[in-house]
């Protein structure tokens, strides 16, 4: 060491650099202190803004009787069950994409992640706009009470009506969600 500088003067105080990371992050590197070197590490992200969910593939409905539900959504709506879990869970298919899960709510807080719901639910189904008549005469065959229509400003038209547990159901024509097939 020149001129009795401590070796300690010879480490900056402070070093600050802004290091490129993969994805889109940055790496900054902060030195503090020439006695106590301290390395801090901070990543930030940049938000991806076409990273998102591209569908709803699983909808969770909480009911009272599984037995019940599997006949309403299998009768009523002709959903295509997919699976069972006897005393837990009936997994219905509806279309490409969605999965119905009709849970009991007695165990949903034993699942992992802990589920629940408490009062009714709203979810709806995409259907053909020609078929809305179809629909009504089935509703109606059924036993199921139209709660009552509605005929949106933006477009499409919607049904809607309760499962047994009173949950609100909506079949929903094209025209009012962005919903592509």
């Amino acid at each position: 060491m020149m001129n009795g500088a401590r070796q300690s003067d010879a480490v900056p105080k402070s070093i600050f650099d802004i290091l490129p990371a993969p994805c889109g992050s940055r790496i900054i590197l902060v030195f503090r202190g020439p006695r106590s070197l301290k390395l801090r590490l901070q990543i930030f992200r940049k938000m991806n803004p076409t990273l998102r969910p591209s569908k709803v593939v699983e909808t969770g409905v909480y009911v009272k009787d599984l037995e019940r539900a599997q006949r309403f959504y299998g009768d009523v709506l002709s959903l295509e069950l997919y699976t069972r879990q006897e005393g837990r869970h009936v997994f219905f298919k509806a279309g490409k994409s969605t999965l119905l899960r009709s849970v009991r709510t007695l165990h949903s807080r034993r699942s992992k992640p802990p589920t629940g719901a408490s009062g009714s639910q709203h979810f709806a189904f995409q259907v053909d706009e020609s078929d809305l008549d179809a629909w009504r005469v089935r509703l109606r065959e059924k036993g199921v009470a139209i709660e009552s229509e509605v005929d949106w400003p933006a477009g499409g038209h919607s049904i809607y009506f309760r499962d047994p547990d009173q949950n609100l159901v909506e079949l929903i024509t094209q025209g009012l969600w962005p919903v592509e097939d």
